[in-house]
């Protein structure tokens, strides 16, 4: 468990943070936690320790531990993110299809991994290795790709796959902010996720058209398998999801509070937005995800002037 906190403590130095009494709470409970578990369920037996712990507290500590690398979250289906420590090192064979994963251990390629680091002078960190492949039964229902491979083929390829990732996200944030706004009731608070809700519903409409538009004129798109094979685990944990946990966490709230979780939310999407523009190598593709980029930084001020604002008006 030691190594655990060190480890948790030594990222929050990386995020400018610190390991404050409710965190470290929240820490001792998770890591003595066995089985999967949603964030009210944590919130439960955190209250047992510490009852002065907000829900939202427990949420965005939950969000710091995935991001080091010590926990790992899980969707069953049912709308409800799932947690649990990521107790050991393990790897994943993903399908660039259907994205069925499976899991594995192996000494010998932790060992590899360790020798890499050390020969290149880089210090060991916690790492995970994401083989993409095709599973038998996708492998066998696939009809083989009737492309072959342009440059122009490739660019519009690339389009589909980034206008994907971006709808995905996007619709991420206005369920986040749709819900929000009927639980806020702080006007600062409800007019900025109202605008952010407006701005969603806006880019969306944008680019279900380009979507829409880029598959009319390219019918054997619809039988192209995935140039770009993008984390699902980072798009789908940006934003709050279920509409129990959005009201959950904003009921449970400070105003402010609840615009620093739209504030951590903004920058892991811009952040995504941004490292896929600065590598893919088609031009169509980057030009997707810079203008995203700057529109979700442009979200991520708007949030940041109204917290700011509410911090000088809590202050005496």
């Amino acid at each position: 468990m030691q190594d655990a906190i060190e480890t948790f403590e030594n990222f929050l130095r990386t995020k400018n943070l610190k390991n404050s009494k409710p965190r470290s709470d929240i820490l001792d409970v998770f890591l003595a936690s066995e089985g999967h578990f949603s964030a009210q369920e944590l919130y439960d037996q955190v209250k047992l320790k510490n009852p002065r712990v907000g829900f939202a507290t427990v949420y965005r500590t939950l969000k710091l531990l995935e991001e080091s690398g010590l926990a790992r979250s899980l969707d069953y289906g049912d709308g409800t993110q799932r947690y649990e420590p990521d107790r050991f090192r393990h790897h994943h064979i993903i399908c660039t299809a259907c994205n069925r994963t499976i899991e594995f251990l192996s000494p010998e390629l932790e060992a590899l991994l360790q020798d890499v680091q050390q020969t290149h002078d880089y210090i060991p960190q916690i790492h995970a290795v994401r083989i993409l492949s095709m599973c038998q039964d996708c492998s066998q229902a696939r009809p083989p790709s009737v492309r072959h491979g342009s440059d122009q083929d490739l660019e519009i390829i690339m389009s589909r796959d980034a206008l994907e990732v971006a709808i995905a996200n996007e619709e991420q944030g206005l369920h986040f902010y749709t819900h929000a706004i009927e639980v806020t009731e702080d006007d600062m608070t409800r007019g900025v996720f109202r605008r952010l809700a407006k701005d969603e519903q806006q880019h969306l409409t944008q680019l279900q058209n380009a979507y829409d538009k880029l598959r009319r004129a390219q019918p054997w798109l619809d039988d192209e398998p995935s140039l770009l094979h993008f984390d699902y685990d980072r798009l789908q944990n940006i934003f709050p999801k279920g509409q129990d946990t959005i009201r959950q966490i904003v009921e449970a709230a400070s105003p402010a509070e609840a615009l620093r979780v739209a504030m951590d939310a903004e920058q892991r999407s811009y952040e995504l937005f941004r490292y896929y523009a600065n590598r893919v190598e088609y031009a169509k593709g980057q030009d997707i995800f810079a203008q995203f980029a700057q529109e979700e930084e442009q979200h991520l001020e708007l949030i940041q002037a109204a917290y700011q604002a509410l911090q000088e008006q809590s202050e005496p």
